[in-house]
């Protein structure tokens, strides 16, 4: 089975969980906090190394859960995770559960790319605008990439809206070069 296909049915089976329970949004905050924790070599190679066994990796994890003070839902889920050989999967889980909550949620990630960081008060008037666009609630997660120059570059779902100067730039250039 494909790492997507694995992480969405994981992600998806905890989620209803949540549900059910009316925690899912706390869910999503504990697994990235675990999550994280996963993207350091260090801990990623422990839990590959046919050399631990499944009691050593369900205690490490244990502590480390206890550690960041986890709800038992999440911690039996990532024991579970463990047992079945699955844990390696974790950051890909936590990113399929976000997309399942926000798709519950009535909510879609923005991702927007600029030259500098944006104040708070241009990255609300941008939230609204998309709000308005896509009748959804939207979480702008802003990332700085110097050669967009200016402007701001936004993907959400599966669409992207460059407004930055860099494209703007080469369509000028290649404009320029057919002799308009």
């Amino acid at each position: 089975m494909r790492a997507p296909t694995i992480a969405h049915r994981y992600a998806r089976a905890l989620l209803d969980i949540g549900i059910d329970r009316k925690n899912f949004e706390q869910l999503a905050r504990e697994l990235d906090r675990v999550a994280v924790l996963f993207r350091h070599d260090e801990i990623g190679q422990l839990f590959r190394n046919p050399k631990f066994g499944l009691e050593t990796r369900r205690a490490v994890l244990g502590d480390l859960l206890k550690r960041l003070m986890v709800s038992p839902i999440c911690r039996n889920f990532l024991l579970l995770l463990v047992d079945k050989g699955r844990i390696g999967f974790l950051p890909e889980i936590a990113q399929a559960y976000h997309g399942l909550a926000d798709e519950h949620a009535g909510r879609v990630r923005a991702e927007v790319t600029v030259a500098s960081r944006l104040p708070e008060s241009d990255i609300a008037r941008l939230r609204n605008v998309l709000q308005q666009a896509t009748g959804k609630q939207v979480v702008v997660e802003q990332r700085e990439d110097p050669a967009v120059l200016g402007g701001v570059i936004t993907r959400i779902g599966g669409r992207i809206y460059d407004g930055s100067v860099r494209t703007q730039l080469e369509t000028m250039r290649a404009r320029l070069k057919q002799g308009r």
